[in-house]
């Protein structure tokens, strides 16, 4: 059920059309169907036909949550799970605090059976889903870009799955999760990654839990408190990606790839790096890679800001972000629509310089997703006030 859908490029704009300068693009946008039963119908054979699958496939996550529940109290809709009411989303993220592009992560399914397969069959729902919903009908404004979502536990499978979606403009990247049998720089996963760059596709990664292991997991067993899975639980895992990512020398085959860890933070990245890098001249002969772990990073990471470090001290976080590197790595993200959403106008420190903010507003993620500089006026413009 592919469908069409179209970004507006700056060299295509008529001049009849009002324009506007992108200034806010979302990276971290999750988006829903209204149950399960919605995805059904694109479900291919046969797993569609399966019967009591909707029983044992778990819409509503084995998760941690907060004392008050996951989602923002004015984002769930009079019918529906939170994030799938078009008008609703469209209203919060356009209007009341206005973003520019939302960049979709659907939330559900991204891998949440003992069955690589039916995963696969799963993402491939989605994704389906995606182009003709959020991609197509709820898109005339041309302002949500897709990911496309892949099962990591069976990579030919979904090698074959961004093949099917590369092409479609609407989909400007490929969604994982954080959980798989090993670090994912191992040869095993090699085809997702081959797919991706066949595409020129970065590669979004975001914490999720599954079947086989619980959100709050960890290499020494699971955590007990909320408080513990949302301060350590993504850092710890992206961590290790990452270094095997680098070791593995997939960056080195694969050399205009992104990565963007979402939803982890980013300060962690650099005591990680330099502690590799400390004895690197000679704990590295053995791979025979060409640069150095600090180089990888600036040349193939980004990291999205929510949730997003801070200090008491205005100039100390200052300081905190320009070690990090944040005007070129870090891309602003809200999380929309959980409870801990940073709405854009109040994301970064008061203290950050107008050009280190413009970057992590927009332009470091205009430049990974290939998006326009300008996009034409339209109702949500109005509904806000008119063109900013």
């Amino acid at each position: 059920m592919m469908t069409t859908a179209t970004l507006e490029r700056p060299e295509s704009k008529d001049s009849q059309i009002e324009h506007v300068e992108i200034k806010v693009i979302d990276t971290d946008v999750h988006v829903e169907p209204r149950s399960f039963e919605e995805l059904i119908p694109y479900l291919d054979a046969p797993w569609r036909d399966m019967p009591n699958l909707i029983d044992s496939v778990p819409f509503s996550r084995s998760t941690y949550k907060t004392l008050d529940g996951g989602g923002r109290k004015d984002a769930y809709p009079s019918i529906g799970d939170i994030g799938s009411d078009p008008e609703l989303v469209g209203q919060q993220m356009f209007v009341d605090d206005p973003t520019d592009y939302a960049i979709l992560l659907p939330w559900s399914f991204r891998g949440f059976t003992t069955d690589p397969k039916l995963d696969t069959a799963l993402a491939g729902a989605v994704n389906s889903w995606m182009a003709d919903t959020w991609l197509s009908k709820y898109n005339a404004e041309n302002r949500y870009v897709g990911s496309i979502s892949i099962s990591v536990d069976d990579p030919l499978g979904a090698a074959k799955e961004i093949d099917k979606w590369g092409g479609h403009p609407g989909f400007r990247q490929v969604m994982i999760g954080h959980y798989g049998p090993r670090p994912f720089g191992h040869p095993m996963y090699d085809p997702i990654w081959e797919a991706a760059a066949r595409h020129n596709l970065p590669i979004s990664m975001h914490f999720r839990g599954g079947a086989t292991q619980p959100l709050g997991w960890t290499s020494t067993g699971p955590l007990q408190y909320f408080v513990e899975y949302h301060s350590l639980i993504a850092p710890m895992a992206y961590a290790a990606h990452l270094a095997s990512w680098i070791c593995n020398g997939v960056f080195d085959r694969h050399p205009d790839m992104k990565v963007l860890f979402v939803e982890g933070g980013f300060l962690w990245y650099r005591p990680v790096v330099d502690r590799m890098q400390r004895h690197w001249a000679m704990t590295s002969k053995e791979l025979g890679l060409k640069k150095t772990p600090l180089q990888y990073v600036l040349d193939h990471c980004r990291f999205a800001t929510q949730p997003i470090e801070e200090n008491t001290d205005p100039h100390k976080i200052a300081a905190l972000y320009e070690e990090a590197n944040a005007a070129e790595l870090v891309m602003f993200s809200s999380d929309y629509p959980h409870y801990d959403y940073d709405p854009p106008s109040k994301a970064l420190p008061r203290s950050l310089d107008a050009d280190v903010k413009k970057r992590i507003m927009s332009e470091n993620a205009r430049l990974v997703y290939n998006l326009p500089t300008t996009r034409p006026v339209d109702r949500f413009d109005l509904a806000a006030g008119g063109a900013r």
